[in-house]
């Protein structure tokens, strides 16, 4: 039995926004996973290693016994954070530079009529104007945050769609926050509880997968303080923490998902109504 086609362009309630949402990656996960086993997972591996990387880094350099010692390497420390979270955007934009090509194709093509081979060209290029739009965000986000924390926030949900515009809309950045932040208004407080939905998901999961390391975390630094004064973990925790950050990476879709049903259930109601035609007496 062949599968029906999702309808994205839609007017849709919260609710129906989500299990939708669900509905359309259970359907398209086939295809979406071939996508993404090719372009993206190789990166989202390489992350996971630097955050590894990272997090061993930091660890070596605190020693709680010795506060001028954490002072010192600040520094450092700020800098491994700053050059890691570049690096999670790169692979978020990645992401969304596949993700949204392929939903793209599905809503201009209808499913099933375009081939995978079709989307691989337009990847990179796509991928690029999305590591663009996120790394202006970043800054746009960070400097609300620093102005107080709920301007961050207002302006993170504000912006939330305009990785899906750029891409679908091809208008440039410039028109792509213009866009998001009329549609968004339309409706701002039914995205916000759309994307704090996915946020939770995503910390749920990985928290699910945070567990073991967590418990074994705690364990270790209270007995390697006790005996040595410095926190040491074996290596199976390092590798647990590496898994749990490339499931983060990886459900970040879930949250794309969300905000690409909400940026067509926007565009819907937003769009100007058209009279009925009458006709004219002969």
């Amino acid at each position: 039995m062949a599968e029906k086609e999702i309808q994205l362009r839609k007017k849709r309630e919260v609710g129906d926004i989500i299990t939708d949402s669900f509905a359309f990656l259970k359907q398209e996960i086939i295809p979406i996973s071939k996508l993404f086993v090719v372009y993206v997972l190789p990166f989202v591996v390489i992350y996971s290693v630097i955050q590894v990387y990272v997090q061993m880094n930091i660890m070596g350099k605190v020693d709680l016994q010795d506060p001028e010692m954490v002072l010192a390497n600040l520094k450092p420390i700020y800098l491994n954070v700053f050059f890691s979270s570049l690096f999670a955007l790169f692979v978020q934009s990645l992401l969304a530079g596949t993700y949204y090509t392929y939903i793209d194709f599905y809503v201009k093509r209808g499913k099933g009529n375009f081939e995978l081979h079709e989307i691989s060209q337009l990847l990179f290029g796509n991928s690029l104007i999305a590591l663009g739009a996120n790394l202006m965000l970043f800054f746009i986000v960070i400097f609300g945050i620093i102005m107080c924390v709920v301007p961050g926030i207002y302006l993170a949900n504000t912006l939330s769609i305009v990785l899906m515009i750029v891409i679908f809309e091809r208008k440039g950045i410039g028109h792509a926050l213009t866009r998001s932040w009329n549609l968004v208004h339309t409706q701002w407080w039914n995205t916000f509880l759309i994307n704090l939905v996915g946020i939770v998901i995503i910390y749920v999961v990985s928290l699910f997968f945070s567990i073991p390391a967590m418990i074994t975390g705690i364990t270790s630094t209270f007995l390697s303080l006790q005996e040595t004064g410095t926190i040491e973990y074996p290596t199976w925790y390092w590798v647990v923490l590496g898994i749990s950050s490339a499931v983060s990476s990886v459900l970040i879709i879930v949250v794309y998902t969300f905000q690409a049903f909400q940026y067509f259930n926007l565009d819907e109601r937003t769009k100007p109504i058209q009279p009925p035609i009458q006709n004219l007496p002969e």
